[in-house]
């Protein structure tokens, strides 16, 4: 077979070299490539996305359930919901980079909510009289709200 004067046979997988060589995210490749599975990359993701969740979780559930349910819940509570849950005021204010985590922060914290059972308390749970006041205590005694009787 006859070649050009300037031409070289080169093997595919040193085409690389030819190229500039490997980058730093090859070299993490050619590393972690035999010792991460594909089920070690969806655990590792399902796990930072329960991570995430469970630090957005408790505003998610105060700024949507703790909103409706407060006593003394407004329309306009009501309306404002989806712009707190989608950081508006982050957005308004420049803070686009914040926006974008706390819309995939609620979007995490509702994913947690639909993998994972909740704690349900009601076992747990206790009335007590006092002076006037009706208390709801916890399993240990510990008072975790009360009513006022007039």
């Amino acid at each position: 077979m006859m070649m050009p004067a300037n031409y070289s046979v080169i093997a595919e997988n040193e085409m690389s070299y030819v190229n500039g060589g490997a980058n730093f995210i090859d070299a993490i490749g050619a590393v972690t490539a035999p010792i991460w599975t594909v089920d070690n990359v969806k655990t590792f993701n399902t796990n930072l996305v329960t991570i995430i969740g469970n630090k957005f979780l408790g505003g998610f559930v105060n700024n949507t359930l703790g909103t409706i349910f407060s006593g003394n819940c407004t329309w306009g509570d009501v309306k404002s919901i989806p712009g707190t849950l989608v950081g508006a005021s982050k957005f308004k204010s420049g803070n686009i980079g914040d926006g974008i985590a706390t819309i995939l922060g609620n979007a995490a914290a509702i994913y947690n909510l639909g993998t994972a059972s909740v704690t349900n308390k009601a076992s747990s749970a206790a009335i007590s009289y006092a002076e006037g006041k009706t208390g709801y205590y916890d399993a240990k005694g510990n008072l975790i709200g009360y009513t006022q009787s007039f």
